[in-house]
This record gives structure tokens, sequence and C-alpha cells, in this order.
């Protein structure tokens, strides 16, 4: 159990400050001119802010939880992991409903 704690906390400190470091991205002129969709850089952003928040009470909860001797450890780390997946169905479905297109709220 250890090493997976370990594990998602590893992966969810990397995918966290990826996530930092996009959310600061977002927030310069020029990245920001890129985006055709304001409502789909609002979620980007949205995601890109809140992930890092999420991921740090998911992994400190569930060591405090494997600590205590509960069995509920790897749900609260898969918490985090869910809002990724929840965030990306949403940007899905309001990049579709902007054009029609997937995949193109964003200049190259």
């Amino acid at each position: 159990m250890t090493v997976i704690l370990w594990a998602f906390t590893l992966f969810h400190v990397v995918v966290g400050l990826a996530s930092l470091g996009l959310a600061l991205r977002l927030l310069t002129p020029l990245e920001r001119s890129h985006w055709r969709s304001p409502l789909a850089l609002l979620v980007a952003e949205f995601l890109c802010w809140i992930y890092p928040i999420a991921a740090f009470v998911g992994v400190k909860s569930a060591w405090a939880a494997y600590a205590t001797g509960h069995h509920h450890a790897i749900p609260m780390l898969l918490a985090p992991i869910g809002w990724l997946v929840l965030m990306g169905l949403l940007f899905a479905i309001v990049d579709f409903a902007e054009d029609g297109i997937l995949g193109n709220a964003r200049n190259s």
C-alpha cells in the first residue's frame, strides 16, 4: 500500500506542477490571443488552477487515512484524477458546442 501511495503522490506532484506551469502560461497575453473560445479558455484555466489544490488535498487526506488505518486512501488518491477526467469531458463538450468540431478551441 505504501508503494501505491508513493506512486500516486509522485504522479500528483508532477502533474500538479505541470498544471501550475500551464496555468501561469495561460495568463500571458500571447497565449490568451491564441484561444478562439473564451469559454474553453475559462474551462482550461479552471482545470489548471483547481487540479493542484485537489491533488494536494487528496494526497494529504490519503496519507492521513493510511496513517490511521482507514481503508479508503485509494479513492482519495483517485479523486483528483476524476477531476481531470470530468474537466476534460466538460472542455470537449464546450469545444464541440462552440463550433461542432473537437479540438478547434485554440489556434496553433
